[in-house]
């Protein structure tokens, strides 16, 4: 399967972040598999880049299509089957409490095998009784755990994650390494960072944002 941006730009409140950008990413079960860190700075696109990806923001100009192993194109009303999405930009259902939140997603998406919500907590290192709290009386970190839980807890194809380690402490980093390291397994994956102890250890191959933009403007 791969994602092909075709003359992609992206414009707010009329200025580019980006123009003219083509890009094919492999997402094949290869090895080893795609391993691509998106960096820039602070407003430079990175962000709107993975939610172009992901299918969350549409191009303003250019096009991007999803291609099957069989060269057809896959609807983008089907592309969220295919992603694990874990961003600052996407806010988790407040009203929620974190059990209907598991519940709801697994119906949806699914979890890799022996994924359970008492695991999920453990792994979050939250208390047993945390599973009938309402995500809105979360913290920042808690939030930010929960969603990288649900993005590599999971079996889609391409893992992506915008500013991973945000609001996270020193035991939530150890957490976003465990998770790596035990459920990324031979997906794709994707981490749009501009630091690097978020990218450094697990990408091998690097797509700056900024580079884009400095070319435009040369």
């Amino acid at each position: 399967m791969k994602i092909v941006f075709q003359d992609c730009g992206k414009n707010y409140h009329r200025t580019w972040l980006f123009r003219h950008l083509n890009l094919e990413l492999d997402l094949s079960n290869n090895n080893p598999p795609l391993r691509l860190a998106v960096l820039g700075g602070n407003g430079s696109g990175k962000s709107t880049l993975t939610l172009m990806i992901s299918g969350q923001t549409n191009p303003t100009e250019g096009s991007i299509n999803w291609i099957d192993i069989h060269g057809t194109r896959i609807s983008s009303d089907s592309w969220y089957k295919h992603i694990a999405l874990a961003s600052p930009a996407l806010e988790l259902p407040e009203e929620f409490t974190l059990e209907e939140w598991f519940n709801f997603h697994h119906s949806v998406k699914g979890f890799a095998s022996g994924v359970t919500l008492d695991h999920l907590i453990s792994i979050c290192g939250f208390s047993m009784n945390t599973k009938t709290k309402a995500l809105l009386t979360f913290s920042s970190g808690m939030k930010q755990r929960v969603k990288l839980c649900m993005a590599l807890m999971g079996t889609e194809s391409l893992v992506i994650l915008d500013e991973p380690l945000t609001n996270l402490d020193i035991n939530g980093n150890q957490m976003y390494e465990t998770l790596l390291n035990t459920y990324l397994g031979n997906r794709a994956l994707i981490i749009a960072s501009n630091r690097e102890d978020e990218w450094k250890t697990y990408c091998n191959q690097v797509f700056n944002v900024t580079e884009i933009n400095a070319a435009q403007s040369a």
